[in-house]
This record gives C-alpha cells, structure tokens and sequence, in this order.
C-alpha cells in the first residue's frame, strides 16, 4: 500500500478530517493529503510568533536577553506553567519564548504576542510566502474571533525554511531549532518511531516539533531527522468526536499512526 494510501486509510476511519503535508528534504519528495485546506491551528500557532521573537532580535528590536514582566492581564488558562507564578516575576525573551514551545505555556504566548504584535507576525508570514496562516489575537480572550488559521501545506513551508536555515540566518534556525526539540509533549508524532539510540546501536532519530490541541483537534508540526531522510511532517485535524483532553485521544492516535506511516516510508532503514 501506498503511503498517500495509508494516510487515506487513516483518515477514513477517523470521525473528523484529517490534513498532511510532508516533505522530503534528503529526496525532494512531497506528499500533501488535504494540504490546503484550513485547520484550526491550536497551538502550532507559536511557531510563527518564535518566528517573529527571533526576526525581531535579529533586527535589534529587541534582544533575546531584555527582560519581559508577567502580568495578571496576561494570565490565561490552559497549558503552561506561568499561570501559577506570581505577577511581578521577571524573565527573559529567551525564557519566555522557550516556556511558550517547550510547556506550550499559553500565558508566556500572550506575553510574546504582547511584544511581536500579531500584525508583524502575520506580515512576516506573508514576506516569507507562508500561505493559509495566520494569528489573529492572544489566547484566551476575545474568543468570539478565532485563535488563528493554518494549512498543513502552510506550516510545513515554515518548518522547511527554519530546517533548510532560510527563514532567517542560520544561527537563528538553529537556535530555534534547538528549542522546539525540547517540547515536552510527544504522543502524535513521536509516539510510534524510535526516538533515542536503542540496543543494536541503530542511528537515532531527532525531532523538534510543535504540537498543539483543543477539542475536536489535534495538530503537529515537525522536522525528524531518520537513519534515511530528513523530512518536514505536517498534520492537522478537525471536528473529531472524541473531545477528550487525554493521551490516547482518537485524533492523537490517528496522527501518531499516520507520522509512523511516514517514517517507515522515507525514515526508516530496512535491513
């Protein structure tokens, strides 16, 4: 069976809609599976804001190193760790834009949206030709405007250009790089591919990526680094019926079955 196949299989199974892109950066293949249409984007919306919080540093700005304070305004529900830190508390850009990708942390986006402004992080988007995203407010309020908006193919574009050191200089995609490798939730696309060195002393596989969810949906964007290719992996969904916040989530498993498929397509090493 095919891998576009295999994606479809999935998705017929899957009680919403299910969206992909993936790019094969060591074989120039490509693979787009609903890849232009709109998604929620959830959380994988902090990527383009890192984005911003790195062009602006670049630009002088600001610097990574100046200081930004938490404020009770900015306070908001959901992932994170800064919701239950005290107003008041200082912290670096650096330290903020690491809390918003590692812990996902909701409060310190707002901070940093606070800081890049949304409309920035949507002309940069456009100046960078990422088509079908965008971000429209902090999270967790003026809730009647949706969070944002984001295709597959959309996202993908943007984790190429930061794997392919393009975006922007090279020791800024590094950088950024090197953050979303540390992100801490790992059921979608890591779940079913071997991430760390195992006892035959196969090549490991590295990824960084940046996942996100709400109910009905299931997001994650990444670049895996496999024993046979680099490649760029995309995955939205939406309007899944399973609206529980848990790890085995229908539209957790359905995206961490389609990042295997992938893997054992272009990563994986068959001997």
């Amino acid at each position: 069976m095919s891998l576009a196949a295999r994606i479809a299989e999935i998705d017929r199974a899957f009680s919403g809609t299910i969206g992909v892109t993936a790019i094969n950066l060591t074989h120039e293949e490509w693979l787009n599976y609903n890849g232009t249409l709109s998604f929620p984007p959830a959380s994988t919306v902090k990527l383009p804001v890192l984005c911003e919080v790195f062009r602006g540093a670049g630009e002088g700005r600001w610097s990574l190193d100046d200081q930004l304070t938490l404020t009770a305004g900015n306070v908001v529900e959901g992932s994170g760790v800064l919701l239950d830190l005290t107003p008041g508390l200082r912290l670096s850009i650096r330290d903020v834009a690491t809390l918003m990708i590692v812990l996902s942390d909701n409060t310190a986006t707002n901070m940093l949206i606070d800081l890049v402004t949304a409309q920035a992080v949507n002309h940069s988007l456009q100046e960078w030709g990422i088509a079908g995203v965008q971000i429209n407010r902090k999270i967790g309020m003026n809730m009647e405007i949706p969070l944002g908006e984001a295709t597959p193919a959309g996202m993908a574009r943007l984790m190429e250009l930061i794997a392919r050191h393009e975006l922007l200089p090279p020791q800024d995609c590094i950088a950024m790089i090197d953050i979303l490798k540390r992100q801490k939730y790992k059921e979608l696309t890591n779940r079913f591919i071997p991430e760390t060195d195992n006892e035959d002393d196969a090549p490991a596989v590295r990824i960084a990526s940046k996942s996100g969810w709400v109910r009905g949906t299931r997001n994650d964007v990444a670049v895996i680094w496999a024993p046979k290719a680099t490649y760029v992996l995309s995955m939205f969904s939406k309007g899944c019926k399973d609206r529980r916040f848990y790890h085995d989530n229908e539209a957790a498993i359905a995206l961490a079955r389609i990042s295997q498929a992938v893997y054992e397509e272009w990563g994986k090493l068959h001997v």
